[in-house]
């Protein structure tokens, strides 16, 4: 009696297991049984817009993700916060903001090209990445393009420019982001604004206060005053006039 108490545990201790060896399978099969856009647009490309920590936690916890991670729309879309400006002390990280550069990621074409432009000075190389971030939306690449041109040339895409920021409420954030950059960065190349052209720039001058990193919104009824404006900001900032 008793030994037959035993085997009958047993016997389910073994049921048990193959029930839930059973369940793993069916769960592991059914992970890596998903199509890989259903892994990059669901799992992958969410965490990297979210977290590059993440990201790099989550590529290593699976093969299947691994495998996936260098996809072009993951890395074109992959949050680059926690990545520095310019990696001196990582060639991973480096490579990986290449990679990302590769894929159009707008933030990497933006930093590469503010770098580009403003510290090693190679003016068409920075002018086409800022270009290419700006075509995609990036606000703040339209913004640093914007004030070049209109350093280069009077009104026309640079003004086009500056105004596509201002609706979109980015002058402020547009600003505090090349602050940051150029923080970080030996600056080579500077700006020289044009001259005010506006035929009524003494009454529209009473009106204008100083732009603050929080002001989307100048007060400048004016628009040649008010990219004016933008542009003698970002000249003395390069050269270190403005408070930080």
């Amino acid at each position: 009696m008793k030994g037959n108490k035993i085997s009958s545990f047993q016997g389910f201790l073994k049921l048990t297991k193959r029930v839930r060896k059973s369940k793993t399978n069916s769960f592991t099969t059914s992970i890596f049984s998903l199509p890989n856009e259903l892994l990059i647009t669901e799992v992958l490309a969410r965490v990297a817009a979210t977290s590059v920590c993440d990201f790099f936690n989550l590529i290593l916890s699976c093969k299947a993700f691994h495998q996936t991670a260098n996809d072009n729309y993951i890395l074109g879309h992959v949050s680059l916060d926690k990545v520095p400006v310019i990696p001196w002390r990582s060639p991973k990280q480096a490579f990986f903001l290449e990679k990302c550069k590769e894929t159009g990621h707008p933030e990497a074409l933006y930093r590469e090209g503010v770098v580009q432009y403003f510290s090693f000075a190679k003016v068409g190389e920075g002018l086409n990445c800022l270009n290419s971030a700006a075509k995609v939306g990036h606000v703040g690449a339209a913004y640093v393009l914007g004030v070049i041109l209109l350093c280069i040339e009077e009104g026309g895409e640079g003004r086009r420019l500056l105004n596509y920021v201002k609706s979109k409420k980015g002058i402020g954030e547009s600003r505090k982001k090349f602050k940051d950059v150029i923080n970080r960065l030996w600056l080579n190349n500077f700006l020289e604004p044009k001259p005010n052209t506006c035929p009524m720039q003494a009454q529209h001058r009473r009106k204008q206060r100083w732009p603050s990193d929080d002001d989307d919104d100048d007060d400048v009824s004016c628009e040649a005053c008010g990219c004016h404006l933008q542009v003698i900001f970002v000249c003395n900032l390069l050269r270190g006039i403005v408070t930080y």
